[in-house]
């Protein structure tokens, strides 16, 4: 199972994007931004799952616990 998440980036400057990019910030991150970091700064909207940008869509993951039994398993 997937999941999708709509990240829209407002429009930067060229000193934004060269400051943003001395942060070294961006270097070791997939599409080289971090929404929770400095890189949220940037990002005018997100559709979707805000946690899932981040690597890991924990409403999903929670909701496929559920459906599985394990959630109360580990509740238990």
């Amino acid at each position: 199972m997937a999941d999708t998440t709509e990240v829209l980036f407002r429009r930067m400057t060229k000193k934004e994007i060269d400051w943003y990019a001395k942060t070294g910030e961006p270097m070791d991150k997939a599409g080289s931004y971090a929404i929770q970091g400095i890189g949220g700064l940037f990002i005018k909207r997100i559709q979707g799952s805000y946690s899932n940008v981040m690597g890991l869509p924990v409403e999903k993951t929670v909701e496929l616990l559920k459906k599985t039994g394990l959630l109360d398993k580990l509740l238990a």
